[in-house]
């Protein structure tokens, strides 16, 4: 009977890796905040942190792991709230978006995030569209 050799060369040195942000995808150089998002953790950076609420950053990392992306991935002077509602709402006028209320504020959402557009600044801007 031929016994299996146990291997034993030395093992390799692990290489560091980098961590990055789970909202912005920054490199962590120094700080992060350790947030939970159900049952699993989430890595973010200060500034993230510092500038989201709790329920903030678990709807965003939510909506990235959805759909993918993260914050401010399309970052642009040329996006524009206004627009994006625009859009969405003559979508919605001519019969061609099959997606519920909710699946269209969903997709706004996302889409700002990507833009680098925060929840609350979204809900701002919505506001002042409504008063208009």
């Amino acid at each position: 009977m031929e016994m299996n050799s146990i291997n034993t060369e030395p093992t390799p040195h692990l290489t560091h890796e980098i961590v990055k942000c789970g909202i912005c995808r920054n490199e962590l150089q120094r700080g992060a905040s350790i947030y939970q998002e159900g049952l699993s953790f989430g890595v973010v950076c200060e500034e993230c942190y510092r500038n989201n609420s709790q329920n903030d950053l678990e709807l965003m990392a939510n909506l990235f792991l959805a759909y993918g992306g993260y914050f401010g991935k399309l970052k642009s002077k040329k996006f524009s709230v206004y627009k994006t509602i625009k859009k969405l709402m003559s979508k919605v006028q001519s019969g061609k978006d099959p997606d519920t209320l909710i699946g269209r504020n969903i997709r706004m959402m996302h889409q700002a995030l990507l833009y680098g557009v925060t929840p609350q600044k979204l809900i701002q801007g919505l506001k002042i569209l409504l008063e208009e």
